[in-house]
C-alpha cells in the first residue's frame, strides 16, 4: 500500500468517525477528482432502463467533513454526478448494503485494495465496485461488453488489446471477492444523497484493543469517478 493511502487509512477516518458515530447523516465536501482513464459503461437503471455513459475520469475523489479530515470514496450510483466543490457541503444519509453486496465488497476491498493504486488499478477497482452494486443479483460478475446489468463498453484511447486487459484485471477482483471467505475487514458504509453520487466509504475494523487509536482517526479510503455525460 502506498504510503498515501496507508497515511489516509490510518490516520483520517477516525476523525470522521469520532464526529459521526452517533449520527444518521454527515456533510461532505468535493475536494479534487485525479482520474486519469475515461470509462464509456453501460447499465441498468432502477426503472430497468439500459443506458449508456460515456467519459467517466476515474480514479480517486476526494472529500473532507466539516472536522477538516480528508478522505476518498467510491461511486455507487451511476445515475448521478457528484456535487462539485462550488457547491459547498452536502448532506449524505449514513446506511449499508445488502447482506449480498456486503459479503462481496468485504471480499473486494480484503483481497485487492492494496493492489488498487496506480491509475489503471484504481480505475478497475471502482468498477468492480459498480459490478458488486449495479449488477443483478444471481448473474454472473462480469464486465464484458453484453454482459448482465452492467458492463464496460470502451476506455478511453485504449487499443482492443488494451480494453480487454482492463476488463480482464476487474473480472480478476471481481473472481477474487466472490472466492473470499475470510473475516469482515472493514465497516462499510453507504451514503445516499438525493440529487448527488451515493458513495462508498470503509473503515479498518479495529483489532482487540486499538479502540482508542480509532477514536483518533482511521480514514475512509476509496476511488470513485465523474460522470461527464449520460445518454
Amino acid at each position: 500500500m502506498s504510503t498515501l493511502f496507508k497515511k489516509t487509512l490510518t490516520a483520517a477516518t477516525l476523525a470522521l468517525i469520532a464526529g459521526t458515530a452517533s449520527a444518521a447523516s454527515v456533510d461532505l465536501l468535493f475536494v479534487n477528482n485525479s482520474g486519469e482513464l475515461e470509462l464509456d459503461t453501460s447499465y441498468t437503471d432502477t426503472a430497468g432502463r439500459q443506458l449508456e455513459s460515456f467519459g467517466y475520469a476515474t480514479g480517486a475523489l476526494q472529500f473532507e467533513n466539516r472536522a477538516g479530515a480528508s478522505f476518498y470514496a467510491f461511486c455507487v450510483e451511476l445515475a448521478q454526478d457528484y456535487a462539485s466543490n462550488r457547491r459547498g457541503f452536502q448532506t449524505y444519509s449514513e446506511g449499508s448494503f445488502s447482506a449480498g453486496e456486503n459479503k462481496l465488497l468485504q471480499g473486494l476491498f480484503a483481497t485487492s485494495f492494496s493492489n488498487s493504486l496506480n491509475a489503471s488499478q484504481q480505475a478497475a477497482f471502482q468498477t468492480a465496485v459498480w459490478e458488486i452494486t449495479h449488477e443483478t443479483a444471481g448473474n454472473p460478475l462480469n464486465v464484458a461488453a453484453g454482459q448482465g446489468a452492467f458492463f464496460v463498453q470502451g476506455l478511453g484511447g485504449a487499443t482492443v488489446a488494451e480494453q480487454n486487459a482492463f476488463v480482464a484485471s476487474v473480472n480478476g477482483y471481481l473472481q477474487a471477492a466472490a472466492s473470499y471467505n475470510g473475516p469482515d475487514l472493514y465497516t462499510i458504509t453507504k451514503l445516499s444523497n438525493a440529487d448527488y453520487q451515493d458513495l462508498l466509504t470503509v473503515s479498518a475494523v479495529p483489532e482487540p484493543g486499538s479502540l482508542a487509536m480509532i477514536m483518533a482517526g482511521l480514514g475512509v479510503i476509496g476511488f470513485t469517478a465523474r460522470r461527464r455525460r449520460q445518454a
